[in-house]
């Protein structure tokens, strides 16, 4: 072990083999950051190359190393912080790359790709209120192939149809009412290959649509049945929390739409016989089921959020409205249609 002799303020330092590992992480940080100023050098902007994650990580893990042996908490506690959110990036670069990497495989990168034919369809009953915003959205977010949007008007007593009537859609009446008849409703005059429903108190970021094909071509199945990750029209923490549980739980059991923004393809539409006009509520759960249980594949997209209003839950109280669906969510799972169907759906406007 070396000490410097001489005073000054190096008198205290010391030089071993573990001052040249913990030098080792140190330059490695550095190293990442050479590796991103290059990258960004070639690129003309700011990006993040995938071996500045195997820098981190590669830096990460020798500092852990040398603040065991030093028995130093304040290098530890960040480092084994950062190598947890150092792998997740990296998860998420690969993810990434393997995507774009599907989506060149299978053409979706090509400038003549030839996108299918999409049909959007709104189901609207007295959404007077909204309903403008969302045509608005929805007329000006384009699609790289044929897109029609089919308003379906159901039981409306309000002036949604002659609002329906300001935009450049298609719009199809009836006097009976229901969310799951409107849909269906929709769905019946609709054409295209790919159906989306849209809340009529929802909207869509730009490329939306795009992007809704891109991951129906992603679920490597010509049948499949899938959501869109939502996010609140406005709210505070506790709202938006309510958002990120319920998204991640479609994630993972495919259990509702909490974007207010389903799709399917044609047959599969046609093959369940559409949504569930026996159930006010849980009709999102129910059709994703059985469209599963008919062979169709999940998708779940999370590449943007759709923005849906939170007056449910303005209504009814967040926690009452999480529980609803939980109720609802248990019931379908236990094959008990008939409790949900014997349950009150208020008619929120």
């Amino acid at each position: 072990m070396f000490f410097c002799e001489r005073g000054g303020m190096f008198a205290n330092m010391r030089w071993d083999a573990w001052e040249v590992i913990g030098l080792s992480g140190e330059l490695l940080f550095f190293a990442r950051l050479i590796a991103q100023w290059l990258a960004s050098e070639k690129k003309k902007r700011p990006v993040v190359p995938t071996v500045y994650w195997y820098l981190s990580l590669a830096g990460t893990v020798i500092l852990i190393a040398y603040a065991l042996h030093i028995g130093s908490f304040a290098i530890l506690i960040p480092q084994l912080v950062g190598i947890v959110l150092y792998s997740r990036n990296l998860q998420l670069d690969f993810i990434h790359r393997r995507t774009e990497a599907r989506m060149k495989r299978l053409g979706l990168l090509a400038p003549n790709h030839s996108w299918p034919d999409m049909s959007v369809v709104v189901p609207v009953h007295n959404e007077e209120k909204r309903l403008a915003g969302t045509l608005e959205n929805l007329t000006a977010i384009g699609y790289p192939g044929k897109l029609e949007i089919v308003v379906a008007l159901n039981g409306c007593t309000d002036g949604s149809a002659d609002i329906a009537r300001r935009y450049p859609v298609r719009v199809v009446e009836s006097e009976r009412s229901g969310m799951s008849f409107g849909k269906n409703l929709g769905a019946a005059e609709a054409t295209g290959k790919i159906l989306v429903f849209v809340d009529a108190d929802t909207r869509l970021p730009a490329g939306a649509f795009r992007k809704l094909a891109i991951a129906a071509a992603l679920s490597d199945s010509a049948n499949y049945i899938g959501t869109v990750a939502g996010s609140p029209d406005k709210g505070g923490f506790v709202v938006r929390a309510c958002f990120w549980i319920a998204n991640r739980t479609t994630a993972r059991k495919r259990a509702h739409a909490p974007g207010g923004v389903m799709l399917m393809d044609r047959e599969t539409f046609d093959r369940i016989g559409g949504f569930n006009e026996n159930i006010p509520q849980g009709t999102s759960t129910d059709c994703i089921w059985r469209a599963l249980k008919s062979g169709a594949a999940y998708v779940f997209v999370d590449s943007f959020q759709a923005v849906t209003s939170i007056r449910r839950f303005e209504k009814t109280g967040i926690v009452g409205q999480m529980l609803s669906w939980r109720r609802n969510h248990r019931a379908l799972a236990a094959g008990r249609e008939r409790q949900v169907a014997d349950r009150v759906y208020e008619d929120i406007r």
